[in-house]
């Protein structure tokens, strides 16, 4: 991504055009080229966003790298966000008409206008749309698909419950957008779902993906070769078989024959021009095209077979009933019956659309309580495994259920997931049913709204900053229920997190859930987000020195720090001040990181190597809030008994990536960098261990490297070397030579990748 440097002295950066370029070229090419028409019409609308993006920022209407990008339009307001970050311009809450505004139109005979959705947001404001607002926080018959549509529910409770003036207020700043966006529900007939369960799809993806399951070409292929051309060969056979069984070798075609032989040829062509799959019955050389040759070539010539065709002719034969019998023998019959019982079973899109069918009129929004009667036998066969697979991503579950089934197969999965659970809690703290609810679904809608890019150390905008949530917030008091539900759930959280998936960084997603559970628990932990080396511009705000501060004094002495030479000079750094962004920073430990990325490597300024040499650091400091979250949420306890199993996953994984060699460069780095994030969680599990430990992890690793399948062995031998001698006691800096700190960022070729070819 290009980052510039303002000419105005301020020191900010901004983003240039390359980015959104390539990404709209990408997308242009894709759906012009893709062979599936669904990936083509995603791409076409990729590129009207790229469009957008790339017109908006040469216009200046769009402030890429801003928490306000778009003029004149509020932090709060949902906005479209292509890849990377980007805001399109276009606000998610406005757009064309959606069915239910439609409805109600029609309801209230008016037109579908230009100031339609002013008139909607206006009647639910009236004496008939309140009592509609009212009925649906009674019922909890509405969704909220994007946190402005809740703003008039909040509304509607402010008056309900003597807030008028709170209410007026939130008016205020509503109506300039009125006649834009909607602030109004969708009405449903079910009340949301209030349970500890959560799904990873819900109904509507769900359905979504069964449209989109396709014949598969092989199977294609099948069906028309037992379906089209199995009949016409064995008719092809049957005739010749009887025509040459009592005949003479020159014998001529008598009157019954020739008329089956014309029609059955009428039928052979007609099939060669409608069915394209199968490619053997168009070869001459197969017996099919063998005897079909013969067969045109002798009533084109009105003559008797020839010799040679003749011999020709019984020599397929023969071949035929050799191998599986003639037609009318029972050996083909037999055959032809369990192909006919094969072709009865439903192809995969068959049981797609049943599935689809059987799923009508369930709710869009939710999970799936039970598969039992989707997945019922349909005509005695069973549900093949990907079409149940597509199913049970929608079944509501404990997390742990999930995970354990491998529905959920990755942290950024788990990281889409938790706001489902993290939602209700937060919501415990409200005692009011219709106002908890409400506030459930506002939390969950925020949520799926997707991060900026931002620079200059701006942050998200957060849940509180939308004005109708901030109106009844003050409702949701912390109290021994709420804090209580909040550790318990960060701690299910984060326990899932490491032992599932040891080996990768917490996902940012998922870090912003830890933040919340965090706050609902009462709990002060400086949590730090992994940071984009291609816009860093050398800043770290507080929390990732006080992190850092909580790692060193947690791993002193262990095997991690002496790896890692963690410094002690972190105990006395006290130099942060508020930036001119806002957030305060320490410019301390951010030299400190700088001086460690270049130990031993040069770097060119501001490149994304060294960059990323630099937050890598930053990481290796904080344990990238590894250590900050075990200790303050004391989970030592129950990680010993996986502490080792966690570590060897690390090992594994890494290897893994190591030996991948993906044929695109890049993708190579981006291994290495992984496993290097791998191999430091290998050392963090493994200092939480007992000393006396290591020497025999370090034993059957070793013996796991040298019996892998790969020069692996010889590439990591550095970084092998140098987890011996911390192993064994030393500090890296005093380290043997040739051995190295196994890290993932360099400003050169990386040397685990071997000698560049020549």
């Amino acid at each position: 991504m290009q980052v510039d440097r303002k000419d105005d002295g301020s020191g900010e950066v901004e983003i240039g055009t390359q980015y959104p370029l390539g990404q709209l070229a990408r997308a242009l090419q894709t759906s012009q080229e893709h062979p599936d028409a669904d990936a083509r019409a995603r791409a076409q609308d990729k590129v009207r966003a790229w469009t957008e993006v790339f017109s908006g920022m040469l216009q200046g209407t769009l402030s890429v790298g801003s928490r306000v990008p778009v003029a004149d339009v509020p932090a709060w307001a949902t906005l479209e966000v292509a890849k990377g970050g980007f805001a399109t311009g276009r606000l998610l809450a406005e757009g064309a008409l959606q069915p239910h505004e439609q409805a109600l139109l029609s309801r209230l005979q008016r037109e579908d206008t230009g100031s339609a959705r002013a008139a909607l947001n206006a009647w639910y404001l009236g004496e008939e749309g309140l009592a509609e607002l009212r009925r649906m926080l009674q019922t909890g018959g509405y969704r909220i698909q994007v946190p402005e549509e809740g703003a008039l529910l909040v509304v509607a409770w402010l008056l309900d419950h003597d807030q008028a003036e709170r209410a007026r207020n939130l008016l205020d700043q509503l109506a300039p957008f009125f006649p834009r966006l909607r602030f109004y529900p969708v009405p449903a007939a079910t009340p949301q779902a209030d349970t500890a369960f959560v799904h990873v799809r819900d109904v509507e993806q769900t359905r979504g993906a069964l449209a989109r399951v396709r014949p598969r070409p092989e199977l294609q292929r099948q069906w028309e070769s037992a379906r089209v051309w199995t009949p016409l060969y064995d008719r092809l056979v049957a005739l010749w078989a009887g025509a040459l069984r009592e005949a003479p070798p020159g014998f001529h075609f008598d009157a019954d024959f020739e008329p089956r032989a014309r029609a059955l040829l009428s039928n052979i062509d007609r099939a060669l021009a409608e069915h394209t799959l199968c490619a053997w019955p168009r070869k001459p050389q197969l017996n099919f095209g063998r005897l079909h040759t013969v067969l045109k070539d002798a009533l084109r010539a009105r003559a008797p077979l020839l010799p040679g065709q003749a011999r020709r002719v019984r020599g397929v034969l023969e071949a035929i009933s050799q191998a599986r019998g003639l037609p009318g023998s029972e050996r083909l019959d037999a055959l032809r019956t369990r192909q006919r019982e094969q072709l009865e079973r439903p192809s995969g899109v068959d049981f797609a659309r049943e599935a689809l069918r059987r799923m009508d009129g369930l709710p869009g929004d939710a999970g799936l309580d039970s598969l039992d009667a989707l997945t019922a036998p349909v005509k005695g066969f069973a549900f093949p495994a990907s079409i149940e697979h597509k199913l049970r991503l929608s079944l509501n579950a404990p997390v742990e259920t999930l995970v354990e089934q491998r529905l959920i197969r990755s942290s950024e999965t788990l990281a889409r997931v938790v706001p489902q659970l993290s939602a209700q809690v937060r919501a415990l703290g409200i005692s009011q049913p219709s106002l908890r609810s409400l506030y459930s679904a506002l939390y969950t809608a925020f949520r799926r709204r997707r991060s900026l890019l931002l620079l200059n150390l701006e942050s998200q905008v957060k849940l509180e900053e939308l004005p109708w949530v901030a109106a009844i917030d003050a409702y949701r008091k912390l109290g021994l229920a709420a804090e209580t539900a909040s550790r318990r759930t960060l701690e299910q959280l984060v326990r899932l997190t490491l032992t599932s998936f040891p080996e990768v960084l917490l996902p940012n997603k998922l870090l912003q859930e830890v933040r919340a559970l965090l706050k609902g628990a009462d709990l002060q932990v400086p949590v730090v987000d992994e940071l984009a080396a291609d816009i860093f511009m050398g800043a770290f705000t507080e929390k990732y020195l006080e992190a850092a501060r909580q790692a060193e004094e947690q791993l002193a002495g262990t095997l991690y720090a002496r790896y890692y030479d963690l410094p002690s000079a972190l105990q006395v750094m006290n130099d942060t001040k508020r930036s001119s962004h806002g957030p305060r920073t320490s410019e301390a430990f951010a030299a400190l990181c700088t001086a460690r990325a270049k130990d031993g490597e040069g770097s060119a300024q501001w490149s994304v190597a060294a960059n990323g040499r630099i937050i890598e650091q930053a990481q290796i400091l904080t344990t990238h809030n590894l250590a900050t979250l075990v200790e303050a949420l004391d989970l030592r306890p129950v990680l010993e008994p996986h502490l080792e199993a966690l570590a060897l996953r690390c090992f594994t994984r890494a290897c893994e990536l190591l030996e991948a060699r993906p044929p695109a460069y890049r993708s190579r780095l981006r291994n290495v960098k992984n496993a290097a994030y791998a191999w430091r969680h290998m050392l963090f599990f493994l200092s939480l261990r007992p000393e006396a430990t290591h020497p025999a992890f370090l034993q059957d690793v070793e013996t796991r490297l040298s019996q892998r399948r790969s020069d692996l062995a010889q590439r990591l031998a550095p970084a092998m070397l140098g987890l011996r001698h911390a192993v064994s006691g030393g500090q890296m800096k005093d380290a043997p030579p040739g051995a190295r700190c196994f890290l993932g960022w360099t400003v050169k070729r990386h040397w685990v990748l071997g000698a560049a070819p020549g």
